[in-house]
């Protein structure tokens, strides 16, 4: 007898425990949601962020709410989310500048990124490129690294930020053409493009979103690009791996993610949306136009992918030396 209700019991449990997520999956949301993005109003990762919040407030029928938190080098943010409520109703959106980049070069990281968060999907990414002014005599890759070569150190190469992305595509760069060139940070990208325009520094890595203008105003010639294959906003720039650099491939990618621990009909519900908005043709039309190379992917192994990176962000920084300031 007790066996028999034991049993009936569990299976009880069972079905309200199936009956409450399908539940969860078919009322959520019930409220408004916040996207939290680590950077300031007006950027491109803040446009990225407010095309994909309101297209998911106009599949979700919810208000979604976009909170800029910056400071800390993006940590400040993903600390509030990782430690956020895994309800689906607090949504982050940043890059790897959250995700992999801080533990590489931080001596503690107030949220442990391949544990705290539950990934929702990969959204795209950014491509770097490799700038000079208009009419630096050298012409191309090979004749810069044979120039930096013959004189290690005499060179500048800027970056928008110590431990940007920016920064850690230049030292990847350096480490593998063997060249010492003098890395000098600035505090974001349109400052050393004024100075790289006005000859003050000689080479700088930044994103094509802010290169390519330059370009078009005839300002800076591109050297190359880093990511593997050649990027659509810039057709004709041969990549770093084209010019006898295949191991680099790095750029500033995007994804969604929620506090660890969201339930799995939320977490599928979100996910499966946020697939239908970045294969969009007409949402990607408008990423495109930020410079932003639209692409969803799954993470299935999460933990993995953000261990994986971390462990080569943190051989570049301390090969380079790239400390936190």
């Amino acid at each position: 007898m007790k066996t028999t209700f034991l049993t009936l019991a569990l299976a009880a449990i069972g079905s309200i425990s199936v009956n409450s997520l399908a539940t969860a999956q078919s009322t959520y949301p019930e409220k408004s949601l916040q996207l939290i993005v680590p950077f300031p109003p007006g950027g491109a990762s803040d446009v990225v962020a407010r095309i994909i919040g309101g297209e998911l407030e106009a599949r979700l029928g919810k208000p979604v709410i976009i909170m800029n938190r910056p400071g800390g080098g993006t940590t400040i943010a993903a600390k509030e989310v990782a430690r956020g409520a895994p309800d689906g109703y607090t949504l982050f959106f940043s890059s790897n500048s959250s995700f992999t980049l801080p533990a590489a070069v931080k001596e503690s990281v107030p949220y442990d990124a391949a544990k705290d968060f539950e990934p929702l999907g990969r959204v795209g990414k950014i491509t770097l490129a490799l700038v000079t002014y208009k009419d630096n005599p050298v012409k191309d890759l090979p004749a810069l690294v044979a120039e930096a070569k013959a004189n290690p150190d005499k060179l500048s190469l800027a970056s928008f930020g110590v431990a940007t992305v920016s920064h850690f595509a230049g030292e990847l760069f350096k480490s593998n053409a063997g060249i010492k060139m003098v890395h000098l940070p600035y505090k974001g990208s349109a400052p050393a493009m004024n100075d790289l325009i006005g000859k003050h520094i000689q080479y700088h890595v930044d994103t094509v979103i802010a290169v390519k203008p330059q370009i078009e105003a005839g300002a800076v010639k591109v050297m190359a690009v880093f990511s593997s294959q050649r990027t659509p906003f810039l057709p004709d720039v041969p990549t770093l791996a084209e010019l006898g650099y295949p191991a680099i491939d790095f750029s500033s990618w995007g994804a969604v993610v929620a506090p660890k621990g969201l339930p799995p009909p939320v977490r599928d519900k979100l996910t499966a949306t946020l697939e239908e908005i970045i294969n969009s043709p007409s949402v990607a039309e408008r990423f495109v136009k930020v410079g932003f190379e639209p692409g969803f992917a799954r993470f299935d192994d999460w933990a993995g992918a953000v261990t994986k990176e971390t462990a080569k962000m943190k051989e570049i920084a301390q090969k380079a030396g790239i400390k936190d300031e």
